[in-house]
């Protein structure tokens, strides 16, 4: 029932997904469109009905105390207790996280879990966290998420060879030493933990480079750089739109920047697979989210970040 449409959005979504029969839809039936939801119905999809939905500005003390029936809260209990393999939603980051946290729990030994999203670089798609759930993050947490990365990474690998993931650390220079006395202990953590391939200092020019498969940041930094990447291949979409040329090359380019296809970002460290969509996002867009908490499925990813976060 979050972002925008009421549900509706989301629900045409959920039309165009090819096995609705693997989909169960949490609601406020009295906000939903009834041929949608007939529609799903005749082709397999389940619905389970809830009282209420949030409105966006609920504290974390209001989400704990009063959101027991709403439909986010409804479908986390159902990861929870086995009866989903995953939950996508369009609520509120914030509303997610803290009732992802309380219903789900967190891996064992994390600290607090992070956001992780997709991106699409030369050399295929990396992964940066945190995007934007923990604002400062101390160097034992870093090279948790460090970890987490390399585990999705390695969850989402097609290659028949050891997928092991070059991490590289988010910062304003290269050289040793730069920037906060932070992330230069963390830059050390991650060079003595055998279970992470450090390739150094990541600069923000460079994360497109291809240098690394996993870009490790706090929450702070990373909401930016996502917002930043995010308003730019707009502008760009935009732009293409203008030209007359309809070109292979420039259908390939359109595509390498459509931030529908990279819609929906991991909530990674959570004891179930969680996929926050953007709340603006589009029909499109929703349905790439509930791709890829399929794909995540399949690729066993919980157990790649229990076992990441257990080892050594």
């Amino acid at each position: 029932m979050g972002g925008a449409g009421a549900g509706n959005v989301n629900l045409r979504a959920c039309c165009q997904y090819p096995n609705p029969e693997e989909l169960t839809l949490v609601g406020l039936n009295s906000q939903l469109d009834p041929n949608l939801v007939a529609q799903l119905r005749s082709r397999g999809a389940d619905f389970r009905s809830c009282s209420s939905v949030l409105v966006g500005h609920e504290t974390p003390r209001a989400l704990l105390k009063k959101s027991i029936q709403t439909s986010l809260a409804v479908a986390l209990d159902l990861l929870a207790h086995g009866d989903a393999d995953a939950v996508v939603s369009s609520a509120d980051t914030k509303a997610v996280m803290v009732l992802g946290r309380s219903q789900l729990g967190t891996i064992q030994t994390l600290k607090r879990p992070a956001i992780a999203k997709a991106f699409l670089g030369p050399q295929g798609q990396f992964y940066m966290l945190d995007l934007g759930a923990n604002l400062r993050c101390s160097p034992e947490l870093l090279q948790q998420f460090a970890r987490l990365g390399s585990a999705l990474h390695r969850s989402h690998s097609r290659s028949e060879h050891d997928p092991t993931a070059r991490v590289g650390l988010l910062n304003i220079g290269t050289e040793p030493g730069k920037g906060t006395a932070e992330l230069n202990q963390a830059a050390n953590l991650f060079r003595n933990d055998s279970n992470i391939h450090f390739v150094g200092f990541i600069e923000p020019s460079d994360l497109f480079g291809g240098s690394a498969d996993v870009i490790v940041c706090d929450g702070y930094a990373g909401n930016l750089v996502l917002k930043t990447v995010e308003s730019m291949a707009s502008f760009l979409r935009s732009q293409l739109k203008l030209l007359e040329a309809n070109t292979d090359q420039l259908q390939s380019l359109a595509a390498k920047v459509d931030i529908d296809r990279y819609n929906g970002a991991l909530l990674a460290g959570l004891a179930g697979v969680v996929i926050k969509s953007h709340g603006s996002a589009s029909e499109r867009g929703f349905l790439h989210a509930i791709l890829q908490g399929r794909d995540s499925v399949r690729g066993q990813l919980l157990q790649a970040c229990t076992q990441a976060l257990t080892t050594g």
